[in-house]
């Protein structure tokens, strides 16, 4: 190796994320997606570094992870989720008639009211004066819409 040329490193970042964009089975190198529906076929992926695989290739391979450094024995199968405890509701749990949803008057709801009400009779007053003014110019005919 001469001076210039450069060592290549590859570390376990690499190789996690090179087996993530993987959609190859290590083992037979055909697509993993397209034989799902076959049992033995199904998509599985190492538990440790998520490489994808074949159950039948998984299991060719001695049941472990194929990938250099990881020394996984246990895979998961695709589309399975641990979910936890899982809630049961009888039919006991189960109101016979649905709750009303009552609408409350809290405190903003109440001030609100209370300043839209006050807006209206205020416009109302405004309304007021303004027609006592326009009345008052046309019967001393000052208005100047009026042709008279």
């Amino acid at each position: 190796m001469s001076e210039n040329e450069e060592v290549i490193r590859i570390t376990a970042d690499d190789i996690d994320e090179a087996n993530r964009l993987s959609l190859h089975c290590p083992i037979c190198a055909s697509s993993v997606e397209r034989h799902t529906l076959n049992a033995d076929m199904a998509p599985v992926y190492c538990s440790d570094c998520e490489t994808l695989y074949h159950l039948a290739c998984w299991e060719q391979n001695g049941a472990k992870c194929a990938v250099l450094g990881c020394h996984s024995e246990s895979y998961r199968r695709v589309g399975d989720m641990d979910l936890g405890p899982v809630l049961t509701i009888e039919r006991s749990d189960i109101p016979r008639e649905a709750p009303r949803t009552v609408v409350s008057a809290n405190g903003r709801n109440k001030r609100l009211k209370k300043h839209e009400q006050r807006m209206q009779r205020e416009m109302k007053r405004r309304h007021f004066w303004r027609d006592l003014w326009e009345s008052l110019l046309r019967a001393i005919k000052i208005w100047p819409s009026d042709p008279s």
